[in-house]
């Protein structure tokens, strides 16, 4: 009984796609970006030196982690504001982050727009990702990409005029990027250990 009502809901959402219910543009590809449009592609590993201060003069910086699902390697790179970095193949353009003083529930809050270039080349590109990502919930609004996955793990915050603002990447600073071997180099090297 449940598998007849829930293939007559799919039927139903067929039908309506193709009868014209359902509207010709939510069914357009991807937005199309253009690269100049973006703040400059950083050529060097991202710091928080390189986050451009707003107009009260406080900077931010998103620290990042990022799978690989083909090697199933992970990273952490930093992510400054008014930047965009790169991540494998992905261009991510952090536009601001937020973080909750000590005396509430944690929570950093990021919004972050994330693009990938076109197969055609050229300044086009794809735009896959444009919203708020939670670091307590990473799952809540994440990137849906066929190889990459992105989260937020936390925000830098420098604020010249309240120094007692909040950050919660203070303690992640001074770790090194997790660039983990994947399953395939542990084999190769288990092989290489028994000959």
């Amino acid at each position: 009984m449940i598998r007849s009502f829930a293939g007559s809901l799919a039927a139903l959402g067929f039908a309506a796609l193709f009868s014209g219910l359902v509207p010709a543009e939510d069914l357009a590809p991807p937005a199309v970006v253009k690269l100049s449009s973006l703040p400059p592609v950083l050529d060097h590993k991202a710091t928080f030196e390189d986050a451009k201060a707003d107009e009260k003069g406080v900077r931010r910086s998103i620290l990042m982690g990022g799978l690989d699902k083909i090697t199933a390697r992970t990273f952490k790179f930093e992510a400054p504001v008014g930047a965009t970095v790169r991540f494998q193949k992905l261009l991510i353009t952090p536009r601001t982050c937020h973080v909750r003083p000590p005396e509430e529930t944690p929570e950093t809050t990021v919004f972050v727009e994330i693009a990938e270039a076109s197969p055609e080349g050229g300044e086009d590109l794809h735009r896959l990702f444009s919203g708020w990502m939670f670091a307590s919930s990473p799952g809540l609004n994440a990137l849906e990409h066929p190889v990459y996955d992105v989260w937020v793990i936390g925000c830098h915050i420098e604020d010249p005029n309240n120094p007692e603002a909040s950050t919660n990447v203070a303690s992640h600073e001074e770790e090194a990027p997790a660039d983990q071997p994947s399953i395939d180099d542990e084999i190769e090297n288990d092989d290489a250990a028994r000959e």
